[in-house]
């Protein structure tokens, strides 16, 4: 047993999720620098990592699952891996890692590049546990245990077991959070909490960063690179350092370069009435600029260690065209060749930047002008009950669930990105709200129609 006094504080930074051997989905012809920067993303990323623990003083790093891509590395990925731990090294800090669904350790797949001795990899047929000490004393103890196949549905959770509280315990688990029928580790949040003696759960396998508890800490730290729209938002690893009394300061580090990011833009928000595509173009730059001028901030509340615009070289952008106006008839005439023309309008214009804005797709989702709803509400007997009725279907749960069944297959609602399926729509409440309200304002524009 270690007291308080006899204890000594330290670092340590937790990142997951690398998948070193990917890229990122976009390519941009239009800019060789970018399109090779995007390639190198990922990569970079990890690198980053890697600087970002020599920098600040970090002991050692834990990763939580899929370092790799795949449970076949490629060349590169693994030397990257190589090359970072031979770096760190030098400087004496290790890496505590699990392999997770995407490169289980169990299969016939071999390192290609033989690690150096700070790299410890956890065993898949059962827990392991590793002490960390620091000046000659115990700081830390790390246990954690690696997929041994792509599907992990063992409670492998429930094995760690840790008898010595008075120094600083981490878990390491890869797993979706989900206590039922889960292929990625089932377990819960209230069964972490109930494993003793544990003081911070450092999870991997959900692409965002969350603090879903503080005593024990449980957090998932994300993808530090997102690679498509579905890892929208700015991605990082942790800075934790801990006191000599157990307790933590938790920062983020922001790594990604690259951010993907969904806009709206609604023409209902401008004051100029749009006429053509070059009104469009217009209020599409407009935003953009907005964008590359809007200060970026750390998920979850948490301090960054430094401005995110440190390391943030440009923004991939999918815009939804969104609206009722006189412009929607015009954009229907021609809309694959209106949404192609704004796409290279936009990379035109942004491409050429200190910081970028390349944009992906464009989407036109705007919808006929009709008069004003609440006029109509107000003085129609018939399109108020209709108001009604859209009200008690977005205000009764009830309801709301048997709207949802009638959707049909082409939707589904999955917590864990694995788990999704690419051809289908996932739901949430916004979406199902948006729906409801979509069909009310298109039961009033045939109404209305049919009243002309």
């Amino acid at each position: 047993m270690i007291d308080g006094q006899s204890r000594i504080k330290f670092r340590f930074i937790h990142a997951s999720d690398i998948h070193l051997g990917s890229i990122i989905h976009a390519s941009v012809k239009e800019n060789n620098k970018i399109d090779e920067m995007l390639k190198e993303a990922v990569y970079n990323s990890f690198r980053r990592i890697c600087t970002s623990a020599i920098e600040f003083n970090a002991d050692f790093i834990i990763l939580s699952g899929d370092i790799y891509d795949r449970e076949f590395s490629t060349v590169k990925g693994s030397r990257v891996l190589y090359d970072e731990s031979i770096r760190l090294k030098k400087e004496n800090i290790h890496i505590y890692l699990i392999r997770g669904n995407h490169d289980p350790l169990g299969g016939e797949a071999r390192e290609i590049f033989t690690l150096p001795s700070n790299v410890h990899i956890f065993d898949c047929d059962k827990a392991q546990s590793f002490n960390i000490s620091k000046n000659g004393k115990i700081i830390a103890k790390v246990i954690g245990q690696s997929y041994k196949s792509r599907w992990e549905k063992r409670k492998i959770a429930l094995s760690y077991e840790v008898e010595d509280s008075s120094v600083y315990n981490i878990g390491v688990l890869h797993t979706a959070l989900e206590p039922v029928s889960s292929k990625y580790v089932p377990c819960s949040i209230e069964e972490l909490k109930k494993i003793e003696n544990i003081h911070y759960w450092a999870l991997g396998h959900i692409h965002k960063c969350r603090i879903l508890n503080s005593k024990p800490v449980i957090v998932y730290s994300g993808i530090p690179q997102g690679r498509d729209i579905g890892e929208e938002g700015i991605g990082g690893c942790l800075l934790v350092e801990v006191m000599e009394d157990l307790s933590q300061q938790i920062k983020f580090i922001p790594i990604s370069s690259v951010i993907w990011k969904r806009a709206v833009l609604n023409i209902n928000d401008s004051d100029k009435v749009l006429m053509g595509l070059n009104d469009m173009e217009e209020l599409l730059i407009e935003k953009g600029e907005e964008i590359l001028n809007a200060h970026v901030e750390a998920p979850e509340n948490l301090e960054s260690v430094y401005p995110i615009e440190k390391v943030l070289k440009g923004y991939i952008v999918h815009w939804s065209i969104e609206g009722r106006g006189q412009i929607d008839e015009l954009l229907r005439e021609d809309e694959e060749n209106a949404e192609k023309y704004l796409v290279e309008r936009m990379n035109k214009h942004f491409l050429n930047e200190r910081l970028f804005l390349y944009t992906n797709a464009v989407s036109i989702n705007t919808s006929k002008e009709i008069p004003d709803i609440d006029y109509l509400i107000k003085n129609n007997r018939i399109i108020r009950e209709v108001n009604d009725i859209s009200r008690l279907c977005l205000e009764d749960e009830l309801i709301k669930k048997e709207i949802i069944n009638t959707f049909g297959n082409v939707f589904e609602k999955k917590s864990s990105l694995e788990d999704m399926d690419e051809e289908k729509i996932q739901l949430n409440n916004d979406l199902v709200e948006e729906i409801i309200n979509s069909a009310k304002e298109l039961i009033i524009e045939k109404f209305l129609e049919k009243g002309e």
